[in-house]
């Protein structure tokens, strides 16, 4: 398996949290799975815990799990100072190491495309698969690739959102990408502007799973699809879609 790589984004967890503070348009699909679910649930990937602490909020037997500390010890300081009884495991996603059998597992929020190669891909979801229960489920969330977005070139930045800095000063978040058609992976460069001047960058690389290639992957994991959804409405699957939410079973 390759290493996981451009993980030094998430270094800065208070930055990660101001940056996606406003995001929250995704939590009531994962909060109602889990609710649904009943419990216990694993998110992979749980960052700081801005998903798994409001399921934690609805009375949900929850664990996060994360394979950056610095991440994990803000969600840890969120959870303690809410008094919310989160287990919070740090672990390699590719090898999940637990007792417990869960009624959901779930990766939110295109964690999964941080698996460039075919072998972290399988190894996680057979890692995640084995520690569902025989009649959970495994939610798995990655956006559906672009053929335009897919094609903009690195020299040709755009504007990607805006960040508001600790000091109230507004950032302009700038994008470049380029995509690797023979990995299937998208490179972004983010830059940080105040005023016209770069106060931060991020490199980040996204795998990119197209549709049939991503159900094949889990068959060839063991999971059978049971819905595809194509956003956080629960709305059907189309070939423009913005998302691929997959909701899967152990097969058998």
């Amino acid at each position: 398996m390759k290493p996981l790589q451009d993980l030094a984004v998430y270094d800065d967890a208070d930055f990660y949290d101001r940056e996606f503070a406003t995001r929250t348009h995704d939590i009531p699909f994962f909060l109602d799975q889990a609710v649904r679910a009943g419990g216990p649930v694993l998110e992979v990937a749980c960052g700081t815990g801005r998903i798994t602490l409001p399921i934690a909020r609805a009375g949900v037997d929850v664990t996060g799990l994360d394979v950056m500390p610095s991440m994990l010890a803000r969600a840890r300081r969120r959870s303690a100072d809410e008094h919310l009884p989160v287990q919070w495991l740090e672990q390699d996603c590719r090898a999940i190491r637990t007792d417990r059998r869960y009624a959901l597992v779930f990766s939110a929020t295109n964690a999964m495309q941080h698996l460039h190669d075919l072998d972290s891909v399988l190894a996680f979801l057979t890692s995640a698969r084995d520690a569902l229960r025989p009649d959970g489920t495994l939610v798995l969330d990655v956006f559906n690739p672009s053929p335009a977005k897919l094609a903009r070139r690195p020299d040709a930045p755009y504007r990607h959102k805006s960040v508001t800095d600790p000091d109230g000063t507004e950032l302009e978040v700038r994008a470049a990408t380029g995509y690797d058609a023979a990995t299937q992976v998208l490179h972004f460069t983010l830059d940080y502007l105040r005023e016209g001047a770069t106060v931060r960058t991020k490199k980040v690389s996204m795998r990119c799973f197209f549709p049939e290639e991503l159900l094949a992957l889990c068959r060839l994991a063991g999971l059978d699809v049971r819905h595809r959804y194509g956003d956080y409405d629960s709305s059907p699957f189309t070939a423009d879609s913005p998302k691929q939410i997959l909701l899967c079973r152990p097969a058998g």
